[in-house]
C-alpha cells in the first residue's frame, strides 16, 4: 500500500506591511475636539439659562429696582402703581441677604383701585421661588389680578425683619419656567454624553496617533 504523499510545502506569505498613515488619527483627534467644543458650547448655554432661571429681574444687584418692577415700597410703607386690568402680578419680598432668618409679611399687601375698591394680594404666584441678587435675597410671597386699568394706592405691612421691601412685577408665566428647568436639564445631559463621546475620541486618537507614529518610525530607513 503506498502512503499518500506530504503536501508540499507551501511559500511563507510575506508579512501585510504595517501601516504608517496618520489620517486616521489626526481625523479621529479632530473629530473629538470639535465634540468636545460643541459640549462647550451646550455647556455655556445651559448656564445661561440656568442662570435665567435663577435670577430675577426684579432687583438688581445693586438694589435697584429691576426693569420689570412697577411698585417698590418699605415693609412697612406705602407707594402708588399703575396696573392693567387682566394682569396677574405677583409680590416680591426682599430683605438683606445677611439676615438670619428668612421672613414674612405679617399682613396682606392691600392695594386700592381707581374706584375705590380694595384688593388684596392673597393669591399664590404662577412660580415660587427664591433669588439672590447681590446683598439682597428675593422671594415671591403673593399675586393678585388687577381688576381695572389705573393707579392704584398700595398699603404695604409690616415684616418681621429690618430693612424689608415689597416690590411688584408681572406674575411670571409657567410654561417658559418649566420649558427652561427642562431645557436645563436635557443641556446637563448633553454635555455629559458630548463630553464623553469627544473625550473618547481624542484619547482613541492620540493612541492611534503614537502606534502610527511608531511605526513609521520602524520602517524609517536609517
Amino acid at each position: 500500500m503506498t502512503a499518500a504523499p506530504y503536501p508540499a510545502p507551501q511559500p511563507a506569505r510575506p508579512d501585510r506591511p504595517r501601516s504608517t498613515s496618520l489620517t486616521g488619527p489626526v481625523v479621529t483627534t479632530s473629530i473629538g475636539v470639535l465634540v468636545l467644543l460643541a459640549a462647550l458650547v451646550v455647556g455655556l448655554l445651559t448656564a445661561r439659562t440656568f442662570v435665567g432661571l435663577v435670577t430675577s429681574d426684579v432687583l438688581s444687584s445693586s438694589g435697584e429696582p429691576g426693569p420689570d418692577v412697577v411698585a417698590d415700597a418699605p415693609a412697612p410703607g406705602a407707594t402708588t402703581a399703575t396696573l392693567e386690568a387682566g394682569q396677574r402680578y405677583a409680590v416680591h419680598l426682599a430683605w438683606p441677604a445677611q439676615s438670619a432668618i428668612e421672613p414674612r409679611l405679617t399682613d396682606v399687601v392691600l392695594l386700592q383701585a381707581p374706584s375705590g375698591d380694595v384688593v388684596a394680594a392673597d393669591g399664590d404666584p404662577a412660580v415660587d421661588g427664591t433669588f439672590t441678587a447681590g446683598r439682597w435675597s428675593i422671594e415671591t410671597v403673593a399675586a393678585f389680578t388687577a381688576p381695572e386699568s389705573g393707579t392704584y394706592q398700595v398699603a404695604v405691612p409690616t415684616a418681621d425683619v429690618a430693612d424689608a421691601r415689597v416690590l411688584l412685577a408681572p406674575d411670571q408665566d409657567v410654561a417658559p419656567f418649566v420649558g427652561g428647568v427642562l431645557g436645563s436639564v436635557a443641556g446637563v445631559f448633553g454635555v455629559l454624553l458630548l463630553g464623553a463621546f469627544g473625550a473618547g475620541l481624542v484619547l482613541g486618537g492620540v493612541i492611534w496617533w503614537v502606534v502610527r507614529a511608531r511605526a513609521r518610525r520602524a520602517v524609517r530607513p536609517a
